[in-house]
């Protein structure tokens, strides 16, 4: 299962980057272009990865509860995925009603509150947050060499993306107030 899931985790991370950075020419107003499937196929991805996720967590859970030793410190990085992974699914709810809602079979622009900003702000840090934690194993699963100079590649890259995509939310939301 693991292996599958950190398949369906470098899937995700190519539709991820490929939406984000879509969206973001479109909330910028340089693309008109909309892949609304190819975004459900992404959110069904993440699902998916969300539930292979919570299956491989619950062995450590009935550990946990077996011996009341949760080795919160010890795991960080494996509480801070499954944290970060479930305020993404949380936060995924109200990215897809943040930009258009539908009466009648006819799609509108919702107005970008500070609600909304702050929920997309949110998101994006969430995935920074989740992909920082989950590269470095990706890349040693993977049988990567020399995986910290790939992991440092993989963080500057991943960087600079997240900082445009918030720019984009950010630039979108100023002009939403003009």
């Amino acid at each position: 299962m693991r292996k599958w899931n950190n398949l369906l985790a470098r899937v995700i991370i190519l539709l991820f980057l490929f939406h984000a950075l879509m969206g973001s020419l479109m909330l910028l107003g340089i693309s008109k272009i909309s892949l609304k499937p190819l975004s459900w196929i992404l959110f069904g991805t993440v699902i998916l990865h969300g539930i292979l996720g919570i299956i491989s967590t619950i062995p450590s859970f009935k550990t946990a509860k077996k011996t009341g030793q949760w080795f919160f410190k010890e795991n960080a990085a494996f509480w801070i995925k499954r944290i970060s992974g479930i305020a993404i699914l949380l936060l995924l709810t109200l990215h897809i009603t943040a930009y258009t809602t539908s009466v009648n079979g006819k799609f509108f622009l919702q107005e970008f509150t500070m609600g909304r900003l702050a929920a997309q702000v949110l998101l994006i840090l969430s995935i920074f947050i989740h992909l920082m934690v989950s590269i470095r194993s990706m890349l040693i699963a993977k049988g990567t060499i020399k995986f910290k100079e790939r992991t440092v590649d993989w963080m500057l890259v991943l960087s600079i993306m997240m900082i445009f995509f918030t720019i984009a939310v950010v630039a979108y939301y100023i002009q939403w107030q003009m």
